[in-house]
């Protein structure tokens, strides 16, 4: 059986509801026609480009209460395969509020027991063990509580399981994720600097820093830029892939459409640098659409012509 599936773990899973607010302004009412309610966490993001993009995504993380319930019912009525871990608690919920293509993110913190973290990471490393699993990507923050080894613990625990884990996080979950050498790594530049302590001036300090994650046994780093596209950095590989310029709607989630579609690209069977340029054109045209991960397939392409990877000096 080939290994497809990607496994989208959302440990902080949220109700998002996303606001279009063109007059918005501190201390004054504002009438909208509508609110754009989804499922939230950055890898329910993920889960959604995913699909868009042809992929084979799995919905997994923790779930709790009436908003628990809400947004499994929401993932299960939009079609996609999801393997939950219910725990005692309330997932949490969200506001975007976009206005003049910035967004204002309210989100709270969300909550767990360490239990809860361990009742997550023992299902995760029983769906790895299926053989259609192409790559487990864990994508966010962790709610508090976690344990204090988390999430390096999982990534101890699915060395040699034969699957591929993808991290995406920051602060300290991303450091002790950093120093256990996941298979891969997706964060943003201010990410990366803050979790190895060093500004990134130039392109060169990026590519340096990914360089020493990879001789520590960690086999992709990525690291997007914004609106100047993303790094990739390999053993034999250091490229950037760039988008043209857009006018954005609203830019939340658009770091988790680069992660889903540089994933479900390799997924596909493409080489490192296309995957990069693909990833970067799902991250570009997601800031085209309000709610996160709502873009267009056609949409896509017409921006994924216009994404150029330049291979860089190694």
């Amino acid at each position: 059986m080939k290994r497809e599936t990607i496994v989208c773990v959302t440990p902080n899973a949220a109700l998002d509801r996303t606001l279009v607010v063109p007059d918005f302004a501190i201390g004054r009412i504002s009438r909208i026609p509508a609110a754009i309610a989804a499922p939230g966490g950055k890898g329910l993001n993920v889960l959604r480009a995913a699909r868009i993009l042809g992929g084979e995504p799995l919905a997994m993380g923790l779930l709790g209460g009436y908003t628990g319930e809400t947004v499994a019912a929401m993932v299960e009525a939009d079609g996609y395969p999801a393997e939950w871990t219910f725990f005692e608690g309330e997932t949490r919920a969200c506001t975007i509020i976009v206005s003049g293509g910035v967004s204002t993110v309210i989100n709270e913190a969300g909550r767990i027991a360490a239990e809860d973290w361990m009742a997550l990471a023992d299902d995760i490393c029983r769906v790895a063990a299926r053989d259609d699993v192409y790559a487990i990507c864990l994508c966010g923050s962790l709610p508090g509580g976690a344990p204090p080894d988390a999430p390096a613990d999982l990534v101890a625990r699915l060395r040699g399981a034969g699957v591929q884990l993808w991290v995406d996080s920051s602060k300290s979950p991303l450091k002790k994720a950093l120093a256990a050498a996941p298979y891969a790594i997706k964060v943003n530049r201010e990410e990366f600097a803050e979790a190895l302590g060093a500004p990134l001036k130039t392109r060169a300090e990026a590519v340096a820093l990914a360089r020493g994650l990879i001789a520590d046994g960690i086999r992709i780093v990525v690291i997007s830029l914004g609106a100047e596209g993303a790094l990739l950095i390999a053993r034999d590989l250091a490229a950037q892939a760039t988008p043209p310029a857009i006018q954005p709607v609203d830019p939340v989630a658009s770091g988790d459409c680069l992660y889903a579609g540089l994933v479900t690209a390799l997924a596909a069977g493409a080489e490192l640098a296309e995957a990069l340029r693909r990833g970067v054109a799902a991250g570009t045209v997601n800031a085209l659409y309000a709610g996160g991960a709502h873009f267009t397939h056609d949409h896509y392409l017409e921006i994924l012509k216009e994404t150029r990877v330049e291979i860089l000096d190694a």
